[in-house]
């Protein structure tokens, strides 16, 4: 009895392991986190009945205050994270009007690089040598809604030949490689060396990894959310960089056989230059020509030198007395009476 009772509790054990891992992506515990886009969610182990509110209080607001935002679920059972009412809204939720705490909302993030396993570098963007092993290596954060990995997956790898043929799995050294339903495990998944580039078409190939997740790639198709911005490689033998010589065949050409026109020289006749003459300038330009300016020579002056005799000294027994000064009466009458003479002879 008691290995049975044992038994039942062990098969009980496994079988809520199984239903866990089935339903991780799908049943949200309270507290737990969804993303936006996600549908299909069970929330009910939250305590949210049908009809049931849950309420949003802004950053920086306290829970005694009124929230910012408060939905009605109307199916607790089968709920949508819907962009347009969560939107903005990231953050935790909260059942209303007791206040407990329900689920934190993310905004889901999905990015993808390819790398060159045989050689040892990122490849995302580049060349990659026609043979070499590849892996792809997927960044997100939805692998928090997914510790256990279940059967659906989290993420698919979009794989697209130069031919624009869409690929769903790849062959490596394990064999094939599913590129749908991938799990992600942590920030950053690596899926190892699964693709084999030796058969690979020559050319450059399209990468873009897309969040299946409860069809979030479907809700929320923005690039870098629900699905990841486009990469390409480029697979060849030789390195781009590397240019080609240009082969060169050395022949007899054909003849040809198309009539030749004999060309027709033309002489150009080109009138010579004739400069011409300088203009005359008018009088008036010419008169205003400045006179050429002289400067005056002085006259030379010349100083009389006059000789003066020198002066006898005149002894005081020898100087004449001076003579007496002539009126001018007795001068008149000289003269009256040399006329008078003059008149008595002409008598």
């Amino acid at each position: 009895m008691n290995h049975f009772v044992s038994g039942l509790v062990f098969l009980l054990a496994v079988m809520m392991c199984i239903i866990h891992a089935h339903a991780d992506i799908r049943t949200i515990m309270p507290g737990g986190t969804v993303f936006l886009g996600e549908e299909g969610l069970d929330i009910s182990a939250t305590g949210i009945p049908d009809g049931g509110q849950i309420a949003w209080w802004a950053p920086g607001t306290a829970r005694n205050e009124e929230p910012a935002d408060i939905i009605t679920v109307s199916s607790p059972d089968s709920f949508y994270v819907s962009p347009s009412e969560f939107s903005g809204k990231e953050g935790l939720w909260y059942s209303w009007p007791d206040r407990s705490l329900v689920f934190q909302v993310k905004r889901p993030q999905v990015s993808v690089r390819v790398y060159d396993e045989t050689a040892d570098f990122d490849a995302t963007g580049k060349w990659i040598p026609r043979g070499d092993m590849v892996s792809f290596r997927i960044s997100s954060n939805v692998y928090e809604a997914n510790a256990w990995g279940g059967p659906e997956g989290n993420v698919d790898i979009v794989l697209i030949s130069p031919e624009g043929a869409k690929y769903s799995s790849v062959s490596g050294p394990s064999g094939s490689f599913s590129l749908t339903g991938i799990p992600l495990t942590s920030s950053l998944t690596s899926t190892g060396p699964v693709w084999s580039t030796g058969g690979a078409t020559v050319g450059t190939w399209t990468v873009q990894a897309e969040l299946s997740m409860n069809r979030i790639k479907d809700n929320m198709p923005d690039i870098g959310a629900g699905v990841s911005a486009p990469v390409e490689i480029l697979i060849q033998n030789v390195n781009p960089l590397i240019k080609q010589p240009v082969a060169i065949e050395v022949g007899t050409p054909a003849p040809d056989k198309t009539p030749k026109v004999m060309p027709t020289t033309v002489t150009a006749y080109t009138a010579p230059v004739t400069k011409p003459p300088t203009p005359i300038q008018p009088l008036q330009t010419l008169m205003q020509i400045p006179a050429p300016t002289f400067t005056p020579v002085p006259t030379p002056t010349y100083t009389m030198v006059q000789t003066m005799e020198p002066t006898p000294v005149k002894t005081p027994e020898s100087t004449p007395a001076p003579e007496p000064t002539k009126s001018p009466l007795s001068v008149l009458s000289i003269i009256g009476a040399g006329l008078v003479l003059m008149v008595l002879r002409k008598t």
